[in-house]
């Protein structure tokens, strides 16, 4: 696809599905998506199954959905839930993504967990996307897989496809004449996709008792929804 024309529909987009799981299952596709922001006049992607999905959750902020608001089919339910102030940072931005990531984390917990409802209730793909479909969507998707028991090297292994799909974001925000509300440049570590990062995530819930799932019981997710999760994502 040429640069003239990859500006115009989301370069971040994938299914998760073909993961390799701890038990020797698979995730199913056409269950969870993730991706960058869409842009009023995007075409339709080409690569996922079925568009526009059924549910979208919207993990960016209130500034930045006023910014660049879409429209989604009547078809398609909606839901906002914030996970990080990234559009207008706090006075302590941590220079490394694994210090964001760990902040999401920390300061966005209950909304995390408020996922697992979501995407076990769904009936069809739900997307999950912030700006870059890289930080905040990256956080999102690392919890849900592991807590669903999708081996952490596979977890790893999708965070770090955004990596090659950066100069297509990269085109598309310029393209696009994104506006930034930050009041300070970003640290330049922000607009990459390092390995270090996605670790530091699966390490942290990894290590605590129950995992990735206990992690997001103890936060406000039921058992019951984690069963229907794991049971609508795996072969």
């Amino acid at each position: 696809m040429s640069h003239e024309t990859d500006t115009d529909t989301l370069a971040n987009l994938r299914d998760v599905g073909g993961l390799r799981c701890i038990d020797g299952r698979t995730t199913k596709t056409g269950v969870l998506y993730r991706s960058d922001a869409p842009y009023m006049g995007d075409t339709n992607p080409l690569t996922v199954e079925q568009w526009p999905p059924t549910v979208v959750v919207d993990l960016r902020s209130l500034a930045e959905v006023d910014r660049n608001p879409f429209d989604w089919s009547s078809q398609t339910l909606r839901h906002h839930l914030p996970l990080h102030d990234g559009a207008a940072p706090t006075e302590e931005i941590p220079q490394d993504l694994a210090g964001l990531y760990g902040q999401i984390l920390d300061s966005a917990p209950d909304r995390v967990a408020s996922l697992v409802g979501i995407v076990a209730h769904a009936d069809g793909p739900v997307l999950l996307h912030c700006a870059a479909g890289k930080d905040r969507t990256g956080v999102a998707v690392a919890t849900l897989l592991l807590a669903a028991d999708v081996e952490p090297a596979a977890v790893i292994g999708d965070y770090l496809l955004t990596a090659s799909r950066m100069p297509a974001l990269g085109r598309r925000w310029k393209a696009k004449a994104t506006k930034s509300s930050h009041r300070r440049p970003l640290p330049a570590a922000w607009l990459t996709a390092p390995e270090a990062a996605i670790v530091s995530v699966v390490r942290r819930l990894g290590d605590r008792p129950g995992g990735a799932g206990g992690w997001l019981v103890d936060h406000g997710a039921t058992r019951s929804d984690l069963d229907l999760w794991r049971n609508r994502l795996l072969t």
